[in-house]
């Protein structure tokens, strides 16, 4: 055995990108209320038990089904978690694709840790899976993610009707 922990997914030079654990349910309350209602973000349920119930669920079917998933960000410093973001599989228009998607905590943002996650995600799926296209549905007001998609390769899906409900869809070949 390599020593090496299967629920990490990546390190970067900052952060660690591992499965999430029923442990991170504080954290990831804290992550959402951190901004409050986000357009396009599922919020979580009031009821902290049924979203326990959700997140055992999810860690279950998601990881052991699929290999991908939402992740948790922690500070490679201190193992502090600072956000989620993943990879999962998803149907966008016509094709079923991996769906990237990530939620910073807004003390943590403007950083560069976005970027720096979803770098190590996109990265991990080049290597480890074999979708050959990713996307992510971004709402045209979020200018930060939509800077942060062209940042990662990402350009605007011409197949798939932009700006429903005012989210737009970028594309990213993963090949």
């Amino acid at each position: 055995m390599s020593g090496k922990d299967s629920r990490v997914i990546t390190v970067t030079q900052r952060l660690v990108i591992r499965q999430l654990e029923i442990g991170d349910l504080d954290g990831l309350y804290e992550i959402h209320s951190s901004w409050g209602p986000v357009k396009g973000v599922e919020p979580l349920s009031c009821d902290r038990k049924e979203e326990a119930q959700k997140l055992q669920s999810y860690i279950h079917f998601m990881y052991g089904f699929y290999g991908t998933g939402l992740w948790a960000v922690c500070l490679r410093s201190s193992g502090r978690l600072i956000g989620r973001c993943g990879a999962w599989p998803s149907e966008i228009g016509d094709d079923w694709l991996l769906e990237l998607g990530y939620m910073i905590h807004k003390d943590y943002c403007r950083q560069g840790f976005a970027l720096e996650a979803m770098e190590g995600v996109v990265a991990y799926i080049r290597q480890e899976t074999e979708f050959t296209c990713a996307a992510a549905r971004i709402h045209q007001e979020n200018k930060a993610s939509l800077k942060l998609a062209q940042r990662l390769g990402m350009y605007p899906d011409a197949h798939v009707s932009s700006e429903e409900n005012g989210v737009c869809v970028y594309r990213l070949d993963i090949s």
